[in-house]
């Protein structure tokens, strides 16, 4: 197990949400908001430990080649645009996010999804169920476009929940010891519970039961073409038999906020802030005292390692 792997394991609940935006709104600027303006401001909400933002391409059906009676096509009407993936330690640290912000602030925040989104649903997955198997990409904290082929595989049990589980988890595996594979990470969804949602203060815009899914796996590839070796003949029936859906979704970027338990540059002061302090070198405006007196306790030990 390599260190990247070890220090995103230490979370224990993950809320992953999936959404679609509202249809008259332009993506380029819905993107460019959650990116700039909502992922800084939910970065500050206390007990995150890991918090990424992942924005997808139409799926690519070609990625794994042909697989009898699994369904790898999704018409564009009913594709995610995108997922925020928020991570916590553990209950507490659910429960310190939950406490914030201020009640009389909070509606402000979760206006957001008022303002832009059409269709969301929350997954959670907690313990065993959320687990990255490898990482050797040697980045902890990837911004913006993948250097990598990087993909979402999002799936629909075709049988019993635990034979799906299981099944998901031997090919997160299989695919983690495979040379072309640079990182795998495993989310096996609870059902949603729009109950704890509501108490939450989040409006309730779910998709319909027949749209959601019951797991992803996160992967990046050394080369697109060793999408094709994913899936062997004898493990393609396997997995046939218990898995029915799969929608391989191409990250088209992610942005990493949180880190750690630590914000990142970019959850701090905004993607296109970061370009400009990489590109002419300004280390002076990485120092963790300027960054604390314009943010507060939020960078009082500064940001997370980029």
């Amino acid at each position: 197990m390599t260190n990247l792997t070890e220090v995103e394991n230490r979370a224990g609940i993950a809320r992953i949400t999936c959404g679609w935006k509202k249809p008259e709104l332009p993506l380029t600027w819905v993107r460019r908001y959650w990116r700039d303006v909502h992922s800084p401001a939910i970065s500050r909400r206390a007990g995150i430990y890991d918090y990424r933002h992942y924005q997808y391409d139409d799926v690519d059906p070609a990625l794994l080649g042909g697989v009898g009676g699994v369904q790898l096509e999704c018409s564009r009407g009913e594709q995610l645009m995108w997922t925020s993936d928020v991570r916590y330690r553990d209950d507490a640290g659910l429960a310190a996010f939950d406490a914030t912000p201020p009640p009389d602030v909070k509606p402000h925040l979760l206006g957001d999804i008022e303002l832009i989104v059409d269709r969301s649903t929350t997954y959670r997955a907690v313990g065993a169920n959320t687990r990255t198997y490898a990482d050797r990409t040697g980045d902890a904290t990837p911004q913006g476009p993948p250097t990598a082929p990087a993909y979402a595989l999002f799936m629909r049990r075709r049988r019993d929940e635990p034979s799906f589980r299981e099944c998901v988890r031997a090919l997160a595996r299989r695919w983690a010891g495979l040379d072309g594979v640079l990182r795998v990470r495993m989310s096996l969804f609870d059902a949603p519970d729009m109950e704890a949602e509501r108490k939450a203060g989040y409006p309730i815009k779910t998709h319909p039961p027949e749209q959601q899914y019951q797991a992803t796996v996160e992967i990046v590839l050394g080369g697109r073409d060793t999408g094709r070796e994913l899936l062997g003949d004898r493990v393609a029936v396997d997995w046939a038999r218990s898995i029915r859906t799969i929608h391989a979704y191409p990250v088209a970027a992610c942005y990493t906020s949180v880190y750690a338990g630590r914000p990142t540059l970019v959850g701090l002061r905004g993607y296109a802030a970061n370009q400009a302090i990489s590109a002419l070198g300004a280390q002076n405006q990485e120092e963790p005292g300027l960054l604390e007196w314009m943010y507060g306790a939020a960078a009082r030990d500064g940001v997370s390692g980029e």
